[in-house]
């Protein structure tokens, strides 16, 4: 499990197998070790790399007074493409989906391909004068106010909850899941300003030329749904997959479903 310096900042990540490395970006609130079901069964023929973002998991812990942007994010996922020195694959789930974008474009030789269960591009619907902007609008006050109000618990039930669609659930988790989803609670404060961001916009995402695996739960929230039938009409290489029952933790709800199918659009990739 190494850990490297990032301009000072500590940043945790786990490694197994060998071959063509795969980087496992995790969503709000997760960390790297969420994709561990996917790491055991593709480190037989990939080098499998999730890491802890910044201000998540074992990584440098992000102060609330600290800001956070996505120029942090393309820092830790930019250190790890150069430990890696070759070009990878890259999967990523929720807000990781959309924060690796800045490195998806900047850094567009080094990736292969782009694996993305339903990214929080939500900033789409509010450039489309979507009504369905209303409910991550509610979600990012919901949140930012409970934490100002140092309600930490009542802020992470507005978060969970909603993708949940269903109340008490983050009442129901474990304490030990409780506990890592905390450490990311500060910079989520920061990151829930995403939906009034810019980037991507439809015509970044139409020349994107780059091969695009996007999952999407038929269970999941509303705005997501409308989310990701932009994202699969904007992009010019997207093989679009609906994984039937899941909610938005598709991929840890349903790996076995998921993971077949990212398997087959890997092997596109073998030599």
């Amino acid at each position: 499990m190494p850990t490297v310096r990032v301009d000072g900042d500590k940043l945790h990540f786990f490694e197994s197998g060998n071959g063509t490395p795969i980087i496992f970006v995790h969503g709000s609130g997760g960390g790297g070790g969420q994709w561990g079901g996917f790491c055991r069964e593709l480190s037989n023929s990939y080098r499998c790399i999730s890491l802890d973002l910044f201000g998540s998991g074992k990584s440098e812990i992000w102060p609330l007074e600290r800001e956070w942007t996505t120029r942090d994010d393309e820092r830790a996922i930019g250190a790890v493409l150069d430990y890696l020195g070759v070009p990878v694959h890259l999967v990523a789930h929720s807000g990781g989906g959309h924060f690796s974008y800045p490195t998806i474009k900047n850094r567009r030789d080094q990736i292969l391909s782009l694996t993305l269960f339903e990214p929080t591009y939500f900033h789409l619907l509010r450039q489309e004068d979507n009504p369905l902007f209303t409910e991550p609008t509610a979600m990012s006050n919901n949140y930012r106010a409970a934490i100002e109000d140092k309600n930490l618990d009542q802020a992470m039930a507005s978060f969970v909850d909603v993708w949940a669609k269903k109340n008490g659930v983050w009442a129901s988790l474990p304490d030990k899941v409780k506990d890592m989803m905390k450490l990311g609670s500060n910079r989520l404060y920061h990151e829930w300003m995403a939906p009034w961001f810019e980037k991507p916009a439809q015509n970044d995402l139409a020349a994107l030329n780059l091969p695009v695996l996007l999952f999407k739960g038929t269970e999941t929230i509303p705005s997501m749904h409308r989310v990701c039938e932009i994202i699969q009409g904007s992009l010019p290489n997207c093989r679009y997959v609906e994984i039937d029952g899941a909610g938005h933790m598709s991929p840890f709800t349903h790996t076995k479903v998921a993971l077949p199918e990212m398997i087959e659009f890997l092997l596109a990739f073998k030599d």
